[in-house]
């Protein structure tokens, strides 16, 4: 994702936009990391979500990802699809 466009789709307009800029700064940064290194990653992104006290429930969740994906080049979204999994794992 190039730019920040999916940011402003009407299915998260209800989203916290401080929410949404956090999503945006994770995705923009996440693009430096493959593969193994994407787990560490996510996990100090979580210590700092936590920090600044920003949390997504599954209703949330459930709207971003799919306007994330729609915005998304096939990569992009391959690489989701692989960080979701790799969080239901971990869970």
């Amino acid at each position: 994702m190039n730019n920040n466009n999916w940011m402003n789709d009407e299915d998260l307009k209800n989203i916290a936009e401080e929410k949404l800029l956090f999503l945006q700064n994770m995705l923009f940064e996440s693009k430096k990391y493959q593969g193994k290194e994407l787990f560490p990653f996510f996990m100090s992104l979580a210590v700092k979500a936590k920090q600044k006290n920003i949390s997504y429930n599954q209703e949330e969740l459930d709207l971003i990802i799919p306007v994330l994906k729609k915005y998304a080049s096939e990569e992009e979204i391959e690489k989701m699809n692989k960080v979701i999994t790799m969080f239901r794992k971990n869970k």
